[in-house]
């Protein structure tokens, strides 16, 4: 269930980053249609920061907790008596 849900916010975050992309596309070509700045383009975006801000928070403590691989391998410290 946990892994569903975190799919669907990576899924609803590319979603809301490719709206902002055409949004910024469409008001470089027509700035008078004021794309970027109305009530529900200011709500996509604060909706997709708050998700991309929990998304980045949930990769964060699967690397912190060991459960997500970087492929950095761990430095292993000499044993104390073999300095």
């Amino acid at each position: 269930m946990r892994r569903l849900l975190i799919k669907m916010l990576q899924s609803v975050l590319i979603v809301l980053s490719i709206m902002m992309m055409i949004f910024l596309i469409l008001d470089g070509f027509n700035p008078t249609m004021n794309f970027l700045r109305n009530g529900l383009t200011k709500g996509l975006l604060w909706v997709f920061s708050l998700l991309a801000m929990l998304d980045g928070l949930l990769v964060l403590a699967a690397v912190i907790t060991g459960r997500f691989r970087t492929g950095k391998k761990k430095h292993k410290h000499p044993a104390r008596g073999e300095e």
